[in-house]
């Protein structure tokens, strides 16, 4: 795994967290919806935010952030 200095390695934990807020507060709002393309609007930031978390992570994990 490469190494990373402490600011990078918060960085990286601010983005996760950012991330993941960022899909369970959508995705909480897509729930609460009635306008259908409101829901539609929120349930697909919610699934990019969700990928972007789940990406990081598999990097992270995997060691292949260069």
């Amino acid at each position: 795994m490469n190494q990373f200095t402490q600011r990078e390695l918060l960085y990286l934990e601010d983005f996760l967290k950012t991330e993941q807020l960022a899909y369970k507060s959508m995705g909480f709002l897509a729930d609460q919806c009635t306008d259908q393309a409101v829901k539609q609007l929120c349930q697909n930031c919610a699934q990019t935010h969700k990928q972007n978390y789940q990406t990081m992570v598999k990097h992270l994990s995997s060691g292949t952030l260069q």
